[in-house]
């Protein structure tokens, strides 16, 4: 299984060499100001199931958490608790097919914004969700 992505002028490239895991909406601030949207959808695959095939990135720690951004063009690609995680999130919007990868869960709901309207039929958490991905 590969399933590719890359950031907005094509330059970092990455694959995924596993299914994503734990697909979800992440409502919190730091994701929303990172990404400048409302929200985030991410999925988590292990890092030894990623690698970068084009490009580089540029890790960024903020809040003892690691965010990467494409060094070429600053797109918002991963995001990690710490170098030591199981797992890697990956941005679903920077995949090349991110269709198929809808969420199952929102996260972070208390940092919510007021006008942003969550989808009744997800489970959904004021922080984290239970599963830890």
């Amino acid at each position: 299984m590969e399933i590719y992505g890359g950031c907005l002028c094509g330059m970092t490239r990455y694959v995924l060499t596993a299914e994503l895991q734990g697909l979800g909406d992440c409502h919190c601030v730091d994701c929303r100001r990172s990404a400048g949207a409302p929200y985030v959808t991410w999925g988590s695959v292990r890092p030894n199931e990623m690698r970068i095939v084009s490009g580089g990135v540029r890790k960024v720690p903020y809040v003892e958490r690691l965010r990467y951004f494409a060094e070429c063009c600053g797109t918002h690609l991963f995001f990690k608790e710490n170098d030591a995680s199981e797992w890697i999130d990956v941005t679903i919007a920077s995949l090349d097919e991110p269709s198929g990868y809808a969420p199952q869960k929102i996260v972070w709901t208390e940092d919510k914004l007021p006008w942003v309207t969550l989808d009744p039929k997800l489970p959904s958490f004021p922080r984290r969700s239970s599963s830890g991905i």
